[in-house]
């Protein structure tokens, strides 16, 4: 009975794992009113569950998290044509980095994985009044070390930095893009 009393002690203080944070936050970024009746979003990327690929470990999924972005971004505000958002590539990675092996290196922590996200994309938008069309391919991407000490909990803070990163990178190009593309943008 002792046994059992002290196992019930000893599983309800177990360490609680943090909620994963959030990565796209659309108070974080302007909707942008975009000069086109609707937004298609495509997502062309199939992502491989095999490493170094880690995406498919993350929740929500890195696409759909680009796709959000997207339709919260990209906010159709004309009275025709349409604006397409194509992901070519949402790849989130865990890759490990050589080791020093020399007195230092066995003696400090060494950073020994790098947490990467790359997001391809393409925007391209169709204006049948004029006959306007537009096309932009965008890249972005954003890498973090993780120590070797770090726990699972680190490690998965890095990955969804990462992808942070790369959106916010994305963001900016998008904006800077965009602002030069005559009448795309609705102000």
């Amino acid at each position: 009975l002792m046994i059992f009393i002290s196992g019930l002690f000893v599983s309800c203080n177990t360490v609680q794992s943090k909620p994963p944070p959030i990565i796209f936050k659309s108070s974080a970024y302007q909707p942008l009113a975009i000069n086109a009746r609707r937004l298609e979003i495509i997502d062309n990327w199939q992502m491989p569950i095999v490493d170094p690929y880690v995406g498919h470990q993350i929740s929500p999924l890195p696409s759909n998290i680009v796709a959000d972005w997207a339709s919260h971004v990209l906010r159709p505000a004309g009275g025709s044509g349409e604006i397409v958002f194509d992901m070519k590539r949402i790849a989130v990675t865990l890759t490990d980095m050589p080791h020093k092996l020399d007195l230092k290196g066995l003696l400090t922590d060494q950073q020994s994985r790098i947490a990467s996200a790359e997001i391809k994309a393409q925007i391209m938008w169709l204006q049948p009044v004029g006959g306007t069309q537009a096309r932009v391919d965008l890249e972005a991407s954003h890498s973090i070390t993780v120590r070797e000490s770090a726990n699972p909990n680190d490690v998965r803070e890095a990955i969804h930095e990462t992808l942070k990163g790369a959106l916010l990178r994305l963001d900016t190009q998008v904006r800077k893009e965009l602002a030069e593309i005559e009448r795309i943008v609705v102000q």
